[in-house]
């Protein structure tokens, strides 16, 4: 969104100047962009879906959070549930709906997240009812070298990669409610990041059911420092990668920095690490080379990113063919016609649009002057592209 400017008009000439402007503006419009190659022929219609929520919570008003994703599971948002009913506006297409309690992980009456399929339909409401139900619960209590854990952080991870976590009190105690039915692996974390331990393994929890466990961390941490490159390089920018213990399947997650990544607190052994895409390389997996932990001490290894994204590049110059042109907008469509990115060239006239594409075909590029709508519009239609490619597209000139 554009702000008015605010004018003060201390003087009828002031005001009169300001009056013209105005009017100016409104006669010299910017020129209208180029339309897409494939647009779409009609706006997307939209329907509602409409509920009631049902669960036990002792006369208390039920909080949740609804998180909402496209039908093959795309994230597309989250907004607050307050009481039994919900309501929401979404395009035509095929939904999950899934249903978080907001009460504390601590709670063990917590209900368990619960997700629902909707399919949407322009001009209608569907209508969806929602049946939340206790979930199950991990209590227990954590020590570290002998003592209680103060603050340890507790994760269970069950077969369908969700996560649930909550945080021991000062005794070294815990619980985590509201967890869905089915096995579950516990990792603990040491809030001092000095003593590890195995994972523990809680098998057949069904919904509603207790299980309490005591979990001993006695082995001493090491820790994985790990260098990363990209290019021959060190990776540039800032990203998260995760260690994933080969040994128990732990996993510890930090911020990349100045192309470094450190993981204090491991348990001891070899290691795969998740780098997170970053800038125009795309992340990968693999394992950590020289990675090695030992208990008490630092292990030191490096891992590389090997793809690029690819991108479009060139130069827009005014009708001579030499002349640089600043301003010009540089649109990449896909075979769809959607689009993909947009530059503006700076007063070089040089450009790069795309930048993280994955090999693909039938793209097209369209380049046009925003300010000025006396130059058409340029159209470089069936382009492809690689990984680790980046095409020249040469000298475009734009004609009057």
């Amino acid at each position: 969104m554009t702000s008015s400017a605010l004018v003060r008009r201390r003087t009828l000439v002031g005001s009169v100047l300001a009056a013209l402007l105005s009017c100016l503006m409104l006669v010299v419009q910017a020129p209208e962009a180029p339309a897409a190659p494939a647009a779409s022929s009609a706006a997307t219609q939209t329907g509602k879906v409409r509920g009631n929520i049902f669960g036990q919570t002792g006369g208390a008003p039920m909080k949740l959070k609804m998180l909402y994703f496209k039908g093959d599971w795309t994230y597309l948002g989250a907004r607050n549930v307050f009481g039994s009913t919900y309501s929401i506006s979404l395009p035509e297409g095929s939904y999950h709906l899934q249903f978080v309690d907001k009460r504390p992980a601590y709670d063990v009456k917590k209900f368990a997240p619960t997700d629902v399929f909707v399919k949407v339909q322009g001009g209608r409401t569907a209508v969806k009812n929602v049946r939340m139900r206790r979930g199950a619960a991990i209590t227990g209590t954590v020590r570290a070298g002998g003592r209680p854990a103060a603050k340890a952080r507790v994760v269970a991870a069950n077969a369908a990669e969700q996560s649930f976590e909550t945080v021991a009190n000062e005794q070294g105690q815990f619980a985590l409610g509201g967890l869905p039915a089915g096995n579950y692996s516990v990792f603990t974390y040491d809030r001092r990041k000095v003593w590890v331990g195995k994972s523990l393994y809680v098998p057949k929890l069904g919904a509603g059911e207790f299980a309490n466990v005591t979990i001993g961390l006695a082995r001493k941490a090491g820790e994985l420092r790990v260098d990363l490159y990209a290019g021959g390089a060190p990776l540039k920018g800032t990203t998260f990668a995760t260690a994933v213990s080969r040994r128990t399947g732990q996993f510890w997650t930090a911020k990349v920095a100045n192309g470094t990544v450190s993981f204090r607190g491991v348990f001891p052994g070899r290691y795969r690490i998740v780098v997170n895409d970053a800038g125009r390389w795309f992340g990968r997996t693999g394992s950590v080379k020289n990675g090695f932990v030992r208990s008490g001490r630092g292990a030191f290894g490096s891992f590389s990113l090997t793809q690029r994204g690819g991108a479009f590049t060139g130069l827009v110059t005014r009708e001579d063919g030499t002349t640089p042109m600043q301003g010009a907008a540089v649109r990449l469509y896909d075979k769809s016609g959607d689009l993909v990115s947009e530059v503006e060239t700076p007063n070089s006239g040089r450009f790069l649009v795309g930048g993280r594409l994955r090999a693909q075909s039938d793209m097209t590029v369209v380049v046009f002057n925003k300010y000025d709508s006396d130059y058409d519009p340029v159209t470089i239609p069936d382009l492809t592209i690689g990984l680790n490619q980046d095409k020249s597209l040469g000298t475009i000139s734009l004609q009057h």
